[in-house]
């Protein structure tokens, strides 16, 4: 007796069935019972046990192409086992049965009485997935039944924006699909589409096993354990995408100033522990491009010039156009397109990074700086006087910055290694006089840096008093003069900064720095403050900037730039 089960092997036609044939205890048995076979069964009910002869029955070879239907039923069980499995490490369950998405009601209780008045329906709503090249892989068609599902389930019918050569093998999935193009332009198509049909645009990624909302108290203070502890109490909601864009939404429209931001999203890392330090939403930061909601009356399109990382100049637009965004900074997604094959990681390199790089730091240099923790990443920060394109910050030569506010990130030159001249906000000039005098000595842990040259100059400056130390530098000032740091006048110091090992993601195991901080009032000798980053002009040296006041300088302590 043979029982067929649903689907087989990849290379089994779809009117073909693979089953299982209970065999006879013989005298090798072991146990009770019989073994098994696999086996192959025929439209007609004929049972083979080789391909060979299947195939020799069937008239033909049999080819991945014949059994892919079986594999899109098995995609579309694996898509919803998947589901399942996101909301079961939500809730933290492992007991049997289906998992559904909490009610919506207890997600918009965190909303005030005013917001509450802006929940839309789900009618107003154009749900959007751009995707790319991810129909005719198990792998892909498996992550799109995994958001297809989910939509389905609450209530909508999402929308599915595409390249051209893609959009039959979509449709053939009982997708709607329609002609995008590329990422940026599919993109733009979905909010044409929307304004046109005079909807909120809602755009998501083809591959969000779920969607999850943590509701609790604040840490008590920027610290790892309490921040931790707070994330781990705060209650774990599992919310359907109409219901999360429905959320976002509100708050976009509840806000009490008279400019409505018109961009809102969730919190860009899987995990939103760290934000349990600070407030709920943020209203000026990076919206990622997973899950989006654009609302009714925004006119911003995204570049098209950019390839990737095009959802944080969106996000910068719609700052500058609107004042700000809605970024729920408790709402966080389950995603793993890094991995994925298709769409946006087929272009993405090195190259293709630093291309995108370039045009986004163009367009806004002083709200982004290179992310010291992975490379080709950046980290957008919406400086304190607005000046995100460095419009205000532009200076002639010689002259003095125009403001003292200014956060601005002024790039390296390729040609000088100097410390750039920055002014610091006048709320950190205020703690300076808590600065050690020169005649502090600089002490060096006696902890080897993996990069031998790091505690070469370690060593070097060890038992050194700091003006000793600052008077053995060479620095070039603006008119090309060298000079030593001290005639730079009295606010330049030699930090000598020191930093555990420190289990905070963040920041760099980097054991012993020194920096040179030029007209800098220096305001905490503890590097967590800081950010690294290796020199883009020479990658010999460091810079170093604040988190406290955005400046920026180069760690003059390095050899010869080779370039």
């Amino acid at each position: 007796m043979a029982h067929t089960h649903c689907p087989g092997f990849p290379w089994l036609p779809d009117d073909w069935g693979q089953g299982i044939k209970s065999t006879n205890r013989t005298a090798h048995s072991r146990g009770t019972g019989g073994g098994t076979y696999t086996v192959l069964v025929s439209p007609s009910g004929k049972i083979f046990y080789h391909r060979k002869d299947a195939e020799k029955h069937d008239g033909k070879e049999w080819t991945l192409a014949a059994g892919f239907n079986g594999q899109v039923k098995l995609a579309k069980l694996q898509a919803m086992e998947a589901i399942q499995l996101a909301r079961a490490s939500i809730k933290e369950s492992s007991k049997g049965g289906q998992i559904d998405v909490d009610s919506d009601k207890d997600l918009f209780a965190v909303l005030n009485s005013t917001e509450r008045k802006f929940i839309p329906k789900k009618e107003e709503f154009h749900f959007c997935v751009v995707s790319a090249r991810r129909a005719t892989k198990i792998e892909g068609v498996r992550d799109i039944f995994m958001v297809q599902s989910q939509l389905l389930e609450a209530g909508v019918t999402p929308t599915w924006y595409v390249d051209e050569d893609s959009v039959a093998d979509y449709k053939a999935l009982g997708l709607k699909a329609v002609v995008g193009g590329k990422l940026t332009p599919s993109r733009n198509k979905a909010l044409e589409d929307a304004r046109r049909l005079n909807k909120v645009c809602v755009q998501v990624s083809d591959d969000i096993s779920a969607w999850e909302y943590r509701d609790g108290e604040k840490a008590a203070a920027r610290d790892d354990t309490l921040m931790n502890a707070a994330h781990a109490a705060a209650k774990r909601l599992i919310v359907s995408p109409v219901a999360a864009a429905s959320f976002i939404l509100a708050k976009m429209r509840g806000v009490p100033e008279d400019r409505k931001p018109k961009l809102g999203g969730v919190y860009m890392l899987g995990s939103c522990a760290r934000t349990f330090c600070g407030e709920a939403f943020a209203r000026k930061h990076f919206i990622l491009g997973d899950f989006f909601v654009v609302d009714k009356g925004s006119s911003v399109n995204f570049d098209e010039k950019l390839t990737l990382k095009e959802d944080y100049d969106f996000a910068c637009s719609h700052i500058r156009a609107h004042g700000g965004v809605m970024r729920c900074n408790r709402m966080t997604l389950n995603v793993k397109h890094y991995s994925n094959s298709g769409g946006a990681v087929t272009v993405r390199n090195n190259d293709s990074e630093k291309r995108n790089i370039q045009v986004l730091t163009g367009k806004w240099p002083n709200a982004f700086r290179a992310n010291p923790k992975r490379k080709n990443e950046v980290i957008m920060r919406w400086p304190a006087d607005d000046d995100a394109e460095g419009l205000k910050s532009s200076k002639k030569k010689g002259a003095k910055q125009a403001s003292k506010k200014s956060v601005r990130s002024k790039k390296v030159s390729d040609k000088k290694k100097t410390a750039v001249k920055k002014t610091v906000a006048k709320k950190v000039q205020k703690v300076c006089a808590d600065l050690p005098s020169g005649k502090a000595i600089l002490t060096w842990t006696g902890k080897e840096s993996k990069q031998e040259y790091i505690s070469r100059r370690c060593k070097k400056v060890n038992g050194k008093a700091v003006q000793t130390v600052i008077g053995l530098l060479k620095l070039k000032d603006s008119s090309g003069a060298e000079r030593t740091p001290d005639a730079l006048g009295n606010k330049s110091w030699l930090a000598s900064c020191v930093l555990c090992a420190a289990d905070d993601p963040d920041v760099p195991q980097v054991h012993l720095l020194l920096c040179v901080f030029q007209n800098l009032g220096f305001h905490a000798w503890v590097l967590p403050n800081f950010h690294i980053d290796f020199c883009h002009s020479c990658l010999a040296g460091l810079v170093c900037l604040c988190a406290a006041c955005g400046n920026r300088v180069v760690l003059p302590l390095q050899e010869e730039c080779k370039r």
